[in-house]
């Protein structure tokens, strides 16, 4: 039996190559893909921001680049097109009365968590969760984190919730992988601590309409830590073996989806129609 280093690393493995597959030419598709959708005069501003994105546009606080290639700003203008019309509700994203439930058991600091939001995620929004057939929830486990960044692993789960409180939370995570670096000095973002109290409140500063005293407020709330406690027993007892983890339930049955690194649309597309 491999030992749990060796299982580490395994799952990072796995993580890395899921980030070789997301090459630049399927990210570019999908920016085409989310512009298709808008106004004309929206289509200007935002490819204005990607321009500026595609040449060097690097976080003002850190001295990284994120591994989308956006911006702060082209960030903010993508997360809010891919949301904009979505009802959210605490951690749910969509219509809570949906007849299936999609779950995502994510690491904030996770690159396979990455991958996922900037492909499957975004077509699993725009295809199940927009048009109503499914609803989206995120829960909290502790994969990549373990790496470097144990020591905030439930601070920014908390924020993710704490931001549920204004029903904002799919704002918070979806700026979160948006912007996770690729590299910090040469390193893996994953062996580096980087995921700071500043960080998590950074990426706060940046969720349109969040009241950032009632967020700060609830990040020392114990209800919230506990919550995150009780996602992470629950996947482990579920069988996840590392993020994200995505479960389908409906009123025919439910199940875990098990591949190599993330679901695509079409394994959950499945297991919806299943289970409806």
């Amino acid at each position: 039996m491999a030992s749990r280093a060796e299982q580490k690393a395994a799952a990072r493995a796995a993580r890395e190559a899921a980030h070789r597959e997301l090459s630049a030419a399927q990210t570019r598709r999908l920016r085409i893909y989310w512009l298709g959708g808008l106004g004309v005069a929206v289509i200007v501003a935002i490819v204005i921001v990607f321009v500026a994105a595609g040449n060097g546009g690097s976080t003002k606080a850190a001295d990284y680049t994120a591994r989308s290639g956006l911006t702060h700003k082209a960030a903010l203008a993508f997360a809010e097109q891919e949301l904009a019309g979505i009802p959210q509700h605490g951690i749910t994203l969509g219509n809570p009365n949906a007849p299936v439930t999609i779950t995502e058991w994510g690491d904030l600091v996770c690159s396979t968590c990455d991958a996922f939001a900037l492909d499957s995620q975004i077509q699993i929004i725009q295809t199940l969760v927009k048009t109503g057939k499914a609803k989206l929830v995120y829960r909290a486990y502790d994969s990549a984190s373990s790496y470097a960044n144990e020591g905030e692993f439930s601070a920014g789960q908390v924020a993710v919730k704490a931001a549920g409180e204004q029903n904002k939370a799919w704002d918070y995570i979806e700026l979160d992988y948006l912007e996770q670096p690729a590299t910090i000095g040469g390193k893996s973002e994953e062996l580096v601590s980087y995921f700071t109290p500043a960080y998590i409140q950074r990426l706060a500063e940046q969720v349109p309409g969040l009241n950032l005293i009632k967020w700060s407020a609830a990040l020392g709330s114990s209800s919230l830590a506990s919550q995150v406690t009780a996602d992470n027993k629950a996947g482990i007892a579920l069988g996840i073996q590392g993020t994200p983890g995505v479960y389908v339930s409906g009123p025919k049955g439910a199940s875990l989806v098990q591949t190599v690194s993330y679901p695509t649309l079409a394994q959950v597309q499945q297991l919806v129609a299943q289970y409806s």
